[in-house]
């Protein structure tokens, strides 16, 4: 992308800046979270402390089911991760090889309802958990999940399908494979950079997601952890500690998660760029 030495240089500069802006928010995080008790506010702006102090941790292992609140999480995320993967592949191979009527038409409404925010569905989101008696449950935030994440994952494994050569499909329709089973068999096995894409991102929108969590699940040990900041959260806000020190931990499993699925990441968003 950039020719010359001076190109990357400025470009590298650029990067750097941006990178800056980006981790200020998180080290005034970081620096709240580990800031010793007695003092009330960091220095130069937030980023600045006087010592490490794991005190807000402790208060927060103390105050709440951590763990508990973590399993939630991982329940909900994990199982509407897995409902994204597996209907939005399936989804994804039709659009891409099989032909049925008003497929593009399909296709496109589809993306469409990549405009749709959760917060602009709650109400309809909220009556329709109500009619079906899912409030207060784990269904009432996988479903809604897993359906707003099923149109992403099309537009991924769609593009990243179209760009693997059909001879795979013809030898194993040689072989006597049906179109189920060479999804599963041959086309599957080698989408990973397509599914991490999809792994990384509906996991990142359903653990940190706050609005529907709040209005759907009431009872206390069915809270997934992002709901548990609210308890530091009153009209004063008296413990900023023990709220960071939270929102710290609610960053740790994304992280991990990111990490582990990044290498795929690049070539599964360009996958179907030039061809399909």
């Amino acid at each position: 992308m950039f020719t010359s030495r001076k190109e990357r240089t400025i470009g590298f500069i650029a990067m750097l800046a941006l990178a800056f802006i980006w981790l200020v928010p998180v080290a005034m995080m970081l620096a709240v979270a580990f800031a010793p008790s007695w003092q009330r506010a960091a220095h130069f702006g937030g980023l600045a402390i006087k010592g490490l102090s794991l005190a807000s941790f402790i208060s927060v292992f103390h105050d709440a089911p951590i763990l508990r609140h973590l399993f939630n999480s991982l329940v909900i995320t994990c199982t509407s991760v897995l409902l994204v993967i597996v209907l939005g592949s399936l989804a994804g191979y039709a659009f891409a090889r099989l032909r049925f009527r008003y497929k593009e038409p399909l296709f496109y409404l589809l993306t469409l309802t990549l405009m749709l925010p959760i917060p602009a569905l709650i109400v309809p989101l909220f009556q329709i958990n109500k009619a079906f008696g899912l409030l207060d449950t784990y269904l009432g935030l996988i479903l809604p999940y897993a359906a707003l994440g099923i149109p992403f994952a099309i537009v991924i494994f769609r593009g990243f399908f179209n760009a693997l050569p059909r001879e795979l499909e013809e030898a194993a329709a040689i072989d006597g494979c049906s179109v189920f089973r060479t999804w599963l068999s041959i086309i599957m096995p080698v989408s990973w950079p397509a599914t991490a894409v999809v792994l990384i991102f509906q996991f990142m929108t359903s653990f940190n997601e706050f609005t529907l969590a709040m209005v759907t699940i009431d009872s206390q040990p069915l809270k997934p952890l992002p709901l548990v900041p609210l308890i530091y959260a009153g009209p004063f806000m008296s413990r900023p500690g023990s709220m960071f020190a939270t929102l710290t931990l609610i960053t740790i499993p994304v992280i991990v998660v990111y990490v582990l699925m990044q290498r795929f990441m690049i070539s599964g968003l360009t996958a179907g760029a030039v061809k399909g």
